[in-house]
């Protein structure tokens, strides 16, 4: 099992009250904007323009596959951290961990996985993962 000492990099946000459900705890299907925020975040970290890369055909990524394990609820108000790794670069795909923390707290809320297929929305295809981002992905390590 991954630790939280495990990520190298954590980004940081707060439960929204329109993001809680009947329940009064966040409604599961908010956690996969929160991981694609969190990646998002991270690949800025590392250094690599996902906006303009996309624009220029150089590099999109293909969301194939998600899986999360619920270990328990965050509430309104609540700060989590959300750790992100790259664990695996294929050759056309990626695997991105997750895991998310109450903030302060050993307190786990959720893992997940996702693994993404390199896409070029100009051609609208899959290509290779490029080495610039293996390169990124290596020097920051995890």
């Amino acid at each position: 099992m991954i630790m939280r000492s495990d990520f190298r990099f954590f980004h940081r946000l707060r439960v929204r009250y329109s993001e809680i459900d009947g329940q009064g705890i966040v409604f599961n299907a908010h956690y996969l904007t929160y991981l694609d925020v969190a990646v998002t975040e991270y690949f800025r970290t590392i250094g690599l323009d996902y906006k303009q890369l996309a624009q220029e055909g150089k590099m999109d990524m293909a969301l194939v596959k998600t899986t999360l394990e619920y270990k328990s609820s965050a509430m309104f108000d609540d700060e989590l951290d959300i750790g992100v790794r790259i664990s695996h670069v294929g050759n056309t795909s990626y695997t991105a961990e997750f895991e998310i923390y109450k903030t302060g707290l050993e307190d786990l809320v959720l893992i997940a996985q996702t693994i993404y297929v390199n896409y070029n929305p100009l051609k609208r295809k899959s290509e290779p993962v490029p080495d610039f981002f293996r390169s990124l992905v290596q020097a920051f390590g995890h």
